[in-house]
């Protein structure tokens, strides 16, 4: 649910030692140089080896343990905001994605169809005291707040299962128990008999992006015949298969770079935007560049360095364009001298 890139980011910051070590300063943790091809993380906070870095890691997380530092607040808001109550059902075969769901979890009023099963949702104080667990009710000892208290009901067993949550109605980490007939199960999350079959509660757990590419987590407490593994929205799936082709790209580049013994900007980029951005047309032959050909098919899509980074060039959007391998391996470290 929470925004792991915001919390990534500042931590960087944090670390940060002032300007990029060039090589030869002292590392903060052992006091021997830092190289000057070292990983440009590693020169950002002045540290000489991964072993360094992770004695640095863990000092700052024992700070952040003891108050010295306080992390910001990295959860964004519940996606789908308020609305009416909704049914989320199971979507027929050969759909995209199995299962209909919007934000961060089910709401009281909501109904969830999931393979013929259907839970409904409530609210804790909005039942008759006869049907509210002691556990959670008034004066019983506990420190849970009956208004934070949800439950998914089974509605073929008349199973219960009991949850806190926060003000937007989503699950938090502290689970009350599964009841049926308001007597605990012996196993909350193990099978039980009940209306002529087997039924077993589990979590159901989907990771899926808003309209801001904001990554987020669907939580529901489902009564079913078979738990359900963790699953990709396609829109998930394909954001992650964007940030790892980006994260290929950019340590390859940087690597790279390195080697050439070379300071410049390497810029987190996608290879399969600049495609789609230079319409699968090769920038050097003029000609298409077919999607199906993979590496090392010598006419397969390749990131091209309009002026090349042995001169001067660096790895932005604006310095690279599509071309086959072939065109760029001819191209060499060639560039027009009127760009």
């Amino acid at each position: 649910m929470g925004n792991d890139n915001a919390y990534w980011d500042w931590r960087d910051e944090q670390l940060k030692a002032g300007e990029r070590a060039k090589g030869g300063e002292p590392c903060q943790v052992c006091g021997e140089p830092v190289p000057a091809r070292a990983h440009w993380k590693h020169r950002d906070r002045h540290v000489c080896s991964p072993r360094c870095n992770l004695t640095l890691n863990r000092r700052f997380n024992r700070r952040i343990e003891r108050g010295e530092i306080t992390r910001p607040p990295v959860f964004s808001p519940d996606p789908q905001g308020a609305r009416p109550a909704r049914a989320f059902r199971t979507l027929p075969a050969g759909s995209l994605f199995p299962y209909e769901i919007q934000g961060y979890s089910p709401k009281p009023g909501d109904v969830m169809e999931r393979h013929g099963s259907v839970i409904a949702v409530h609210r804790a104080v909005d039942l008759p005291d006869y049907a509210i667990p002691w556990q959670v009710r008034p004066h019983s000892g506990s420190s849970w707040q009956l208004e934070q208290v949800a439950l998914s009901v089974h509605t073929q067993t008349g199973a219960a299962f009991y949850y806190l949550t926060d003000h937007t109605w989503t699950p938090t980490s502290l689970i009350l128990g599964a009841f049926l007939g308001l007597k605990p199960l012996d196993d909350t999350f193990g099978p039980f008999e009940a209306e002529g079959g087997t039924w077993r509660w589990y979590t159901e757990i989907i990771r899926d992006v808003d309209e801001t590419d904001q990554e987020y987590t669907w939580t529901a407490f489902v009564c079913g015949k078979e738990s359900v593994p963790r699953l990709w929205t396609p829109a998930y799936a394909a954001r992650s298969e964007r940030l790892q082709r980006v994260s290929r790209a950019t340590g390859s580049y940087a690597a790279r770079m390195r080697e050439l013994g070379l300071e410049a900007t390497v810029e987190r980029l996608d290879p399969l935007a600049v495609y789609e951005r230079d319409g699968w047309i090769c920038q050097i032959c003029k000609t298409a560049v077919e999607r199906e050909r993979a590496w090392p098919d010598m006419w397969c899509a390749t990131l091209d360095h309009r002026i090349p980074l042995t001169a001067g060039g660096e790895h932005t959007l604006l310095n690279v364009q599509l071309a086959h391998w072939i065109c760029n391996l001819h191209k060499g470290d060639y560039f027009p001298v009127d760009l």
